[in-house]
């Protein structure tokens, strides 16, 4: 179990900190304006330039993805709580992008899907990861 334990805290680590590192420089990308959607897209929605995206992005979704990360690392007891809830996070990002903007066909669309299945790859490893701690827990209370 201990293998199990550690392969699956070294696996979160690294998306933790793909998610963080990805979201925080496409948090630049857009408040610099460089490679973005079309602002046109933006027409109906709360948003006139992608400079809320950007930050939220780049603070919210980047920042607890690297939280998340950071507690991973340090082995602390909310590290899958942290990483669950970036996870959710980006998921909810993705979703608010794809009813603002729209799913586009070709490479933003593949990123929308690709972060949002990261989310949810992120959210399942981290909760089975709770579960084997739980479990951990309830067996040395046991003995």
């Amino acid at each position: 179990m201990p293998t199990l334990t550690k392969s699956i805290r070294t696996l979160l680590i690294v998306l933790n900190f793909f998610l963080g590192l990805t979201a925080i420089g496409g948090g630049i990308q857009l408040l610099i304006g460089f490679y973005v959607p079309p602002v046109d897209l933006l027409m109906g929605s709360p948003f006139d330039s992608y400079i809320i995206p950007g930050l939220a992005l780049g603070f919210i979704v980047g920042g607890s993805a690297i939280f998340a990360a950071i507690l991973l690392i340090r082995r602390n007891h909310f590290a899958p709580l942290a990483s669950a809830s970036a996870g959710l996070i980006i998921m909810v990002f993705e979703f608010v992008e794809m009813l603002v903007i729209g799913y586009s066909e070709g490479p933003q669309g593949f990123m929308q899907l690709l972060y949002f299945g990261l989310g949810v790859v992120i959210v399942a490893v981290s909760l089975s990861q709770w579960f084997i701690s739980l479990r951990s827990l309830d067996m040395n209370a046991a003995t």
